[in-house]
């Protein structure tokens, strides 16, 4: 959210700026009223659109990782998934104190509601205002509230507030004015102008703005009364005897808001020429490059499905889908091994495998099997209950169905998966999936051999060494390899244990982020060593 209030802000300032220099002093009153308006709700929306650019060179898919039972793919897809934004990265990660951002977050919310709770008591007065005096109607279909006392004239959306002397003495001249601001619309342009400085209320650039608007429908309403015939001077004389008015109300219209020397100097002011509306083109022309500076790169997406309905576990997810290769796929690897079906199962499934003379057995700890596998049909034969599968009649089930995944892979030799639907008894014995112990090494640095700039690497089990050149990387932060989800797979067991290798040079502050990580996640066994 800071990210999109930040953007919101910058690029109301480079475009209102653009407006002051270009268009201000010009006699458009109308033109300049659509280019202000358009300066706020292009503030509002461009930051919101997301635009995708073409950036060739990458694949990524739907599911949040997938590792391939080929070890060369899974080395490919690991290669080719693009980071999240540094700024979305950083919201998702909570901590147990109050950092700079939390208390900038909070700062920013505080605002908020405080520019929320003045508009709305500006509200409740106004409407208070509106029913205590004598209504009646002009013969436009607007209600005049006549009221007792000695304040400025004003309207709001179709009611036109005034003060008794006012309407006995100036009328015509104070209704014109008022109605054309009624006519014009100006009250929406005022909320809308509200409703952007409520989400941007430490923006000077917005209350300038605002200035320049109500100025712009002043002018307006000021050329209106003076086409209805009424003398210049007269008016004029009006305005310098309501220019020192009472309490204003910042949502509504008055008659004497905006500077009165700006105003009799607009009245004598010759037309601009129309020619210099060209300027107006360059707010445009900045909204076009905000669109492409807010843009992010664009990924090629493949939906693991086979383009039918297939029914789901309570959870919603899918034991079986299909894998199809985009035509324009530029990743060789995957273009080599071709389609695939991607297998999904939830915790206390049984995983029992033999890969190059090794076997090896486990029961799914976590709740959904942290990377669904993507078995490649052309090098690997996947079966159901003993029955091999075709990639383009995949069964409709569920998650939940599946008991027991038996894999059986030999190097240049067979390789096959089996999926079992049918109950089976586990061996008394059988380790979870999640390895209790956890070694996380804080560099401080990027490691050398490492192809992402990270600070922190992990190992499942105790590690003493700070060679780790051949292990995957994790960071704070990133959405592949989390620390803080590791942290919390260990923590599912009571015996959980976790060292942290801190290097050489660390500074304090990586030391104390992680602690806090650890204390928030529930870590009691940690042991710390210095290089």
């Amino acid at each position: 959210m800071l990210a999109y209030v930040i953007k919101s802000a910058l690029l109301l300032a480079i475009l209102y700026g653009c407006f002051a220099l270009l268009l201000s002093r010009e006699t458009f009153h109308r033109f300049n009223r659509l280019a202000l308006l358009a300066v706020l709700f292009a503030s509002m929306l461009l930051p919101a659109v997301q635009l995708s650019l073409e950036k060739p060179g990458y694949l990524s898919y739907d599911l949040e990782s997938v590792y391939l039972s080929t070890p060369d793919i899974g080395q490919a897809v690991a290669a080719s998934q693009v980071p999240l934004p540094a700024e979305e990265n950083v919201a998702q990660v909570p901590t147990s104190r109050i950092d700079a951002r939390q208390f900038v977050r909070h700062l920013y919310l505080l605002g908020l509601l405080a520019s929320i709770s003045v508009f709305l008591v500006q509200i409740v007065r106004l409407w208070r205002e509106v029913r205590s005096g004598l209504h009646t109607r002009d013969e436009f279909g607007n209600t005049v509230v006549i009221r007792s006392g000695d304040f400025p004239p004003y309207s709001f959306l179709h009611y036109i507030i005034i003060s008794v002397s006012d309407y006995e003495q100036q009328r015509r001249p104070i209704m014109a004015h008022e109605q054309a601001h009624i006519r014009l619309g100006h009250t929406c342009d005022l909320l809308l102008l509200e409703a952007v400085k409520a989400v941007q209320w430490f923006n000077p650039f917005v209350y300038l703005l605002g200035r320049d608007l109500k100025a712009v429908h002043e002018y307006e309403a000021d050329s209106a009364v003076l086409n209805l015939g009424i003398d210049a001077k007269t008016y004029q004389l009006l305005l310098v005897t309501k220019a020192v008015g009472g309490r204003l109300q910042t949502v509504c219209n008055n008659l004497s808001h905006h500077s009165l020397k700006k105003r009799i100097k607009m009245m004598h002011r010759h037309n601009s020429n129309r020619w210099l509306m060209s300027k107006g083109l360059i707010l445009p022309a900045l909204m076009a490059l905000a669109l492409v500076a807010f843009a992010r790169p664009k990924t090629e997406i493949r939906t693991f499905t086979d383009e039918r309905p297939v029914p789901t576990d309570s959870c919603g997810h899918k034991m079986l889908q299909a894998f199809r290769v985009p035509a324009d796929c530029k990743n060789p690897v995957v273009k080599r091994y071709g389609d695939g079906i991607v297998v999904t199962w939830l915790k206390g499934t049984w995983i029992q495998g033999f890969a190059d003379g090794e076997e090896y057995s486990s029961i799914e700890d976590h709740p959904v099997c942290t990377s669904p596998t993507l078995f490649p049909t052309k090098t690997c034969k996947v079966k159901l209950n003993g029955e091999e599968l075709d990639i383009d009649n995949l069964p409709d089930l569920p998650a939940s169905a599946l008991k027991k995944v038996e894999k059986h892979f030999e190097s240049g030799g067979e390789r096959w998966v089996n999926l079992i639907t049918m109950p089976v008894e586990i061996p008394a014995g059988t380790p979870g999936s999640i390895n209790p112990e956890l070694t996380i090494l804080l560099t401080g640095t990027v490691p050398k051999g490492a192809y992402q700039p990270v600070t922190i690497w992990r190992s499942s089990g105790i590690k003493d060494s700070y060679d780790w050149h051949d292990y995957i990387y994790t960071s704070w932060t990133d959405h592949v390899e989390n620390v803080r989800i590791h942290l919390e797979e260990v923590a599912i067991r009571k015996d959980h244990r976790v060292r942290v290798n801190v290097c050489k040079g660390v500074p304090q502050k990586h030391i104390d982020r992680l602690k806090n990580i650890l204390r928030e996640k529930g870590v009691t066994k940690v042991e710390f060593a210095q290089q």
